[in-house]
């Protein structure tokens, strides 16, 4: 852990020297938040085994143009939660080039960083304002999908995107809803952690095992009020065993909209596809498929959210229903409760979180 502290250190301290000659000020952003949670016990998916946590997330912005710019995402915490290499590390790292052709746009990033699907994780470094805990389908992205490649999405008229991706990992994709089930927590996986599957084999974003190439598509229409969004997926795995890393062959869509007048704010996402492993010369495929729909009202300096999620495997279907309550008695400090219930389970959470930018 010391040698990883070190590291993100330097990675931060480095950035901080390159910016300095082009008037730090300007060019350079640091953002973030600290957080502290204690939760009830739970044993097991979809509600995890946590008892809460700490975290300090911190990103690191030069922009030197109005054209280019960079990021870095750091996280560290005092849990990993049985992975390995997870308690501190990047969780994106990226170059973003912008440009205005006409009254158009076009966004290109090239680096690791999040597939920009989400209706609920919206805020900076992929926080949900809405609740503590995301929806299973995001939890799972969360954990399992963080491209390493080439991102380019074109803006016409600010109302219709398309966009394109390339990207290498992310070979184990579909492990953790296939073989181990759907989680609900906000395990946002850094470069080089081995999250585990089950007792023998793990699931990595940025291990490359079979020197293929993934891509992913989607198209987006939105005006100042609402977004529709239709994205898929490749991940183009060979469905093989490499070491303690299974890979899994997985194909997946995601279906997503929100819609926000004055404090209201509903939105609503769809996911389905299949995840494929090869065993002995046989291939056996899995249907996985995750929803949730969410509403969510600002009161002052307050927001209530309820959501509703959907989420199974083949034939095994499962619920979750979660309420949650924030409180921003001060403008840096967001207090928040939470409770959840699903497939037999409880869990009640509390969060105390101070938000940073200088």
């Amino acid at each position: 852990m010391l040698a990883r502290m070190r590291f993100v250190t330097f990675v931060a301290f480095a950035l901080v020297a390159l910016a300095m000659p082009l008037r730090a000020a300007d060019a350079l952003q640091l953002s973030g938040f600290t957080l502290l949670r204690g939760a009830s016990h739970t044993a097991g998916p979809p509600l995890g085994d946590t008892g809460g946590n700490a975290q300090l997330q911190l990103g690191i912005d030069w922009r030197p143009s109005m054209t280019l710019g960079t990021h870095v995402h750091l996280l560290a915490r005092d849990d990993a939660e049985g992975s390995k290499h997870g308690r501190v590390g990047i969780v994106e790292a990226y170059v973003e080039a912008k440009f205005h052709p006409r009254r158009d746009r076009v966004r290109i990033l090239a680096g690791a960083f999040f597939l920009p699907t989400s209706r609920e994780n919206i805020d900076a470094l992929w926080a949900t304002p809405y609740t503590i805990t995301p929806s299973a389908l995001n939890s799972w992205l969360g954990e399992e999908l963080r491209p390493i490649g080439v991102d380019v999405a074109y803006t016409l008229r600010n109302s219709l995107t398309a966009g394109a991706t390339l990207f290498r990992g992310n070979d184990t994709l579909g492990a953790l809803p296939a073989a181990r089930g759907w989680e609900m927590r906000d395990h946002w996986a850094v470069l080089g952690e081995h999250l585990p599957v089950d007792g023998t084999y793990f699931s990595s974003v940025s291990a490359e095992t079979d020197s293929r190439l993934g891509w992913a598509y989607r198209a987006r229409w939105n005006n100042q009020y609402a977004n529709v969004q239709y994205a898929r997926l490749d991940n183009r795995s060979d469905a093989m065993e490499h070491g303690d890393l299974f890979n899994w062959a997985t194909r997946f869509d995601i279906a997503s909209a929100d819609v926000t007048i004055n404090d209201w704010t509903v939105a609503a996402e769809s996911g389905w596809g299949t995840t494929v492993i090869e065993v002995f010369g046989g291939r056996y495929p899995s249907d996985i498929r995750a929803s949730y729909l969410l509403v969510s009202r600002r009161f002052g300096n307050a927001r209530a959210s309820l959501r509703g999620d959907a989420f199974s495997v083949e034939d095994v279907h499962r619920h979750a229903v979660t309420a949650a309550l924030f409180w921003y008695p001060r403008g840096n400090v967001r207090a928040g409760v939470e409770a959840i219930a699903g497939a037999g389970q409880k869990r009640a959470m509390a969060e105390l979180r101070y938000s940073f930018a200088r």
